[in-house]
């Protein structure tokens, strides 16, 4: 030989031995021995996974405490800067979730999941969700145009989708009114945005028009003047602005007026229209001013009326 050291083949460096890999035996489950042998392999691997599984609960805890001081310091920030309520509380929860799931990203690495493989599973099925849930994706975006443009906000008097009531939440998917019954109504964004908004109570000042009818005889001026006379003073009124009562309409039956008054609250709409509305109904009662319905006046012809009257005089006959 030459003299010169042959190169041996490099050994083949043995595959490590996955902690979650396959522990239960194929054959013999009959026998004792099997099942001992189970147990001294599971033991092996609860052993040999438990510094992994230590470190995968430390980044959890860790990231959970960094999700509550991030958020924590977030809602401060955003409440020095005097931003909407609603928009703190969407930053606060998007913060925490963005941290967590990065977290637990993390934790499973460090427990020696696949998370590769883990994570294209997850884009695949969140494809097939955003496909299948496009609806609710337009509405995440839509409460995201609300709470940039700000077309109300949280303890406001709004009117949508012909729903009127108090915003109690403005949520990233939703909405919530509470009506004056105190019932609970969810909007999804989507709708809040394509329907008119009407917001009572955006600027402090309201005012309510009150429609009022009274009949073609009466005098108008006299009407007005009960009128205002009834509502001076009256406590949900603004006393610097005073009401007027204009004449708007003529109307088939009615002469109509509107009664327009300043509110002193905008939140108290619904029950100053109750109150002035019943107020207007008793004082012009009291004035002797009528209040007509609605009535049609039918004119015959001679021929028409001749006919009628002869078959009402014949059935007065035979009875």
């Amino acid at each position: 030989m030459n003299g010169l050291a042959q190169p041996q083949p490099a050994s083949p460096t043995p595959s490590p031995t996955p902690l979650l890999g396959p522990i239960l035996p194929t054959e013999g489950l009959l026998e004792l021995g099997t099942w001992e042998a189970l147990g001294r392999r599971l033991l092996t691997r609860v052993v040999d996974a438990l510094p992994a599984l230590v470190a995968a609960v430390v980044v959890l805890f860790v990231f959970l405490v960094l999700a509550r001081i991030t958020t924590q310091i977030l809602t401060a920030f955003l409440s020095r800067t005097r931003a909407d309520p609603a928009l703190v509380h969407i930053a606060e929860r998007l913060t925490r979730s963005v941290i967590v799931v990065f977290g637990v990203i993390m934790a499973a690495s460090q427990a020696g999941l696949a998370v590769g493989s883990l994570l294209a599973g997850v884009g695949v099925v969140g494809l097939a969700v955003g496909l299948a849930a496009q609806d609710t994706l337009a509405s995440v975006v839509a409460g995201l145009t609300i709470l940039w443009d700000r077309p109300f906000r949280l303890g406001d008097t709004v009117t949508i989708a012909e729903t009127y009531g108090v915003v109690t939440e403005i949520g990233i998917r939703t909405t919530r009114l509470r009506t004056p019954d105190h019932r609970d109504v969810l909007l999804p964004n989507k709708q809040v945005i394509e329907d008119k908004i009407i917001n009572h109570t955006l600027h402090p000042l309201l005012r309510l028009d009150i429609p009022i009818g009274i009949a073609y005889h009466q005098d108008s001026r006299q009407a007005r003047e009960v009128l205002l006379a009834a509502v001076d003073g009256h406590p949900r009124l603004d006393p610097e602005r005073g009401a007027e009562v204009v004449l708007v309409e003529l109307a088939d039956s009615a002469v109509v007026l509107h009664l327009r008054a300043w509110l002193a609250d905008p939140s108290a709409e619904r029950a100053a229209w109750v109150e002035l509305l019943e107020l207007a109904k008793v004082t012009l009662d009291e004035a002797g001013i009528q209040i007509p319905f609605p009535q049609r006046t039918v004119h015959l012809g001679r021929g028409v009326a001749r006919e009628l009257g002869e078959l009402i005089a014949r059935r007065d006959r035979a009875t």
